[in-house]
């Protein structure tokens, strides 16, 4: 009897119909579809700003791109000046995937994060053991010699007992198994042996007391059912979820800042190379005054082509010093054995920016990044985890209604194995059944932990709408930014181009003229920091455009397929 009812409330989930969720699967629905922009948008390329001037000087561009700082040298072959110890730093050639994916390994935020992942499925098999079954085991002794009150009784009858004399040993041993139903079967035995004295006046003496119980206690009400007893086993799955998510999330931002701190090298390092062109190109224009002072020269022109060119030497001093922090950024997020922050080694960029269009939907990449946000998946974890406690705050406001049934076979003989025999033979059996109940009066607890719950969940719909609609603006920033930047691309060529030809101009002048006045060589100064600016504007364009492509790829949650790294997950088992 107690086994098959024990197996019928196992296969029963509640005793109630479960909260309909249909409202809440709405608003979250509700929220996706409201972000999402019109039906109308497709992929499309973007597109660059037409320009004039770039199709005027289209076909002298060859020969404007050598006039001018020459970014090639940004290579191996730059001086980059001297490290902490006076010395010419050594160079280590590094690529772009290289560096990604040694930040991925080895970075030390995306090993915090890994851990935290541990903890949780550690966490998860704390939860699911509370329905491990307990083996349980205790003995003792027992020596009582006590007298005991007797009533006085007639001369001629002979009192039997004097006191309380014996001797125990005493034995249990069994198993109890917690079920999802929130109820508890338990099989145990006893044994006894006990001895009275004096001997000739028990019988049997010594004896053996054993018995064997199956006993089941299970909460019909408050407690009952799979949804309330196996709450934190799923609360637990959701935080390693998260715990995922969150590694996912640390993960593509060390990609995004990766590729950026790449790029903002390999502008430093083309920033040092125009910069070192600045100082060259206006060494000859101050050599040239200096020749000129016996002629038409004044000192004070002279002097102004001497500040000039030491304005320059320190924007190169300047520029080395970004570069060397720029290279200790980068081996700050690969935290690579082999380059560490303490080394004054170099890292040499071996990959340039990428130029191509990028077609993009605006509506696409909503969509996805929805779908594949980690901070989205998190907001969905916590309406989950809210909809579980807001089922087990429900339940918490039944009465407590227990059922505790036991059955116990009993045997008694001087002998061990014959107080077996009395068991299996099923001679002497004891039965219980009983309910147990209570309720708390006016059940305000009951009440106002529900209340709290439902607050709770309708506090998560709210996260997750604020947590959609900040995907959203993170991606149309990103998408801003790489539409700006592309066009900025196209943008500060043509500027490059024009002051090329400016300088050009000015060049071709500078062959046919009878004479260098010093005016004329002031205006060639402004006109090489024209072209260093416009210069530096382009490159800064191109990493700004590079940038902006791996912060869209962040916001939407593809970085890390972009770049071909595969996470793998917890819950088959594998390690992330």
């Amino acid at each position: 009897m107690v086994l098959a009812v024990a197996s019928l409330l196992t296969a029963c989930e509640t005793p109630f119909q479960p909260i309909d969720d249909s409202s809440l699967r709405a608003a979250i629905d509700a929220a996706a579809a409201r972000e999402m922009p019109g039906a109308g948008d497709s992929f499309k390329t973007i597109q660059p700003l037409p320009n004039e001037v770039e199709q005027m000087l289209a076909p002298r561009a060859a020969e404007l791109a050598r006039i001018g700082p020459q970014l090639s040298i940004a290579g191996p072959g730059l001086d980059v000046g001297q490290d902490l110890a006076g010395q010419a730093p050594r160079q280590v050639l590094l690529g772009l995937q290289q560096a990604i994916a040694t930040s991925v390994r080895n970075n030390l935020g995306v090993q915090g994060a890994r851990l935290e992942q541990g903890v949780t499925q550690a966490d998860i098999i704390r939860a699911e053991a509370a329905f491990d079954a307990v083996l349980f085991a205790n003995t003792g002794f027992n020596r009582i010699d006590e007298k005991t009150i007797i009533f006085r009784v007639p001369e001629e009858i002979v009192p039997t007992i004097f006191g309380n004399d014996a001797k125990a040993w005493n034995f249990s041993t069994g198993i109890q198994q917690p079920l999802v139903t929130g109820g508890t079967v338990t099989l145990a035995t006893n044994w006894l042996w006990q001895r009275y004295y004096p001997v000739d006046f028990y019988f049997p003496n010594a004896s053996w007391t054993n018995n064997l119980q199956l006993g089941f206690t299970q909460p019909l009400l408050q407690g009952f059912g799979s949804d309330v007893n196996m709450a934190q086993i799923r609360l637990a799955r959701n935080a390693d979820r998260k715990s995922m998510q969150a590694l996912r999330e640390r993960l593509l931002s060390i990609v995004a800042q990766t590729e950026a701190a790449y790029w903002r090298l390999v502008l430093a390092r083309q920033e040092l190379a125009i910069r070192l062109w600045l100082v060259e190109a206006g060494v000859q224009v101050r050599d040239v005054l200096d020749k000129r002072r016996q002629f038409d020269a004044t000192l004070a022109e002279f002097a102004d082509s001497v500040a000039v060119v030491e304005n320059r030497k320190s924007a190169v001093i300047r520029s080395r010093r970004q570069v060397q922090q720029a290279v200790d950024n980068l081996k700050i997020l690969m935290n690579d054995p082999a380059l560490p922050v303490g080394d004054e080694m170099t890292i040499v960029p071996t990959d340039s920016m990428a130029e191509q269009p990028l077609s993009a939907s605006l509506r696409e990449a909503v969509a996805t990044a929805i779908q594949q946000s980690p901070t989205v998946a998190r907001a969905l974890l916590d309406i989950d985890d809210a909809a579980i406690r807001e089922v087990v705050a429900d339940n918490g406001r039944l009465p407590q209604l227990n059922l505790n049934a036991q059955i116990q076979w009993n045997g008694l003989d001087r002998a061990y194995g014959g107080a077996w025999d009395q068991i299996g033979a099923g001679e002497f059996v004891d039965y219980l059944v009983g309910f147990t109940f209570s309720q708390a009066i006016g059940n305000r607890y009951g009440d106002a932990t529900l209340r709290r719950a439902r607050l709770e969940r309708s506090q998560a719909v709210i996260g997750y709408r604020s947590a959609v609609q900040q995907a959203v603006f993170n991606v149309k920033e990103s998408l801003r930014g790489v539409v700006t930047n592309y066009q900025l691309i196209n943008q500060t060529r043509s500027s490059r181009l024009a002051q090329a030809e400016n300088l050009r101009a000015l060049l071709v002048l500078e062959q046919t003229i009878a004479s260098l006045t010093p005016e004329f060589l002031n205006l060639k100064f402004q006109r090489q920091d024209g072209l260093a600016s416009a210069q530096l504007q382009e490159s800064t364009a191109l990493v700004e455009y590079n940038i902006a492509i791996a912060d869209l790829y962040r916001s939407m949650g593809t970085g890390l397929a972009m770049n071909r790294i595969e996470l793998e997950g917890a819950e088959d088992g594998r390690t992330p």
